[in-house]
């Protein structure tokens, strides 16, 4: 099963933003980038650390000035993260998701599925252009 950890620290959230994959939708910015190797090992138990990915939310005071708008929006990009993680998101990847002003007037099913296809768009497969026949 995979485990949700979150993102907290500012200078995390910009360690993702360097050296990171985005994927824009309507209401969502999707950032993805491998999990540091620091946070792979467990050193309490000298083995590697158990199946999960790491996920931050932000709203910035752009998309509503009021607090309990910021906070609606958070809770309800965490609640689709929560609902779409076991079956889409990649064990060992950081995401931040940051929403855009949309995100306001979407309903929660708008809003799920713009982070199911951003998941799912992120870890697609690309064409290596070195192997790409012409």
């Amino acid at each position: 099963m995979l485990k949700i950890l979150q993102v907290k620290k500012s200078a995390e959230f910009q360690k993702i933003s360097k050296n990171c994959e985005k994927f824009y939708s309507h209401t969502v910015l999707l950032l993805s980038a491998k999990t540091p190797q620091i946070y792979l090992h467990n050193p309490a138990k000298n083995n590697n650390a158990l199946e999960f990915c790491r996920v931050g939310f932000t709203v910035a005071k752009t998309v509503s000035k009021s607090a309990v708008q910021r906070n609606l929006a958070k809770r309800r990009l965490r609640e689709a993260f929560r609902k779409l993680a076991p079956s889409i998101a990649k064990n060992n990847f950081d995401y931040v998701v940051i929403a855009r002003k949309e995100i306001l007037n979407a309903d929660f099913k708008k809003i799920s599925g713009d982070l199911k296809f951003c998941l799912s768009k992120i870890h697609a497969n690309k064409i290596n252009p070195a192997n790409h026949v012409k």
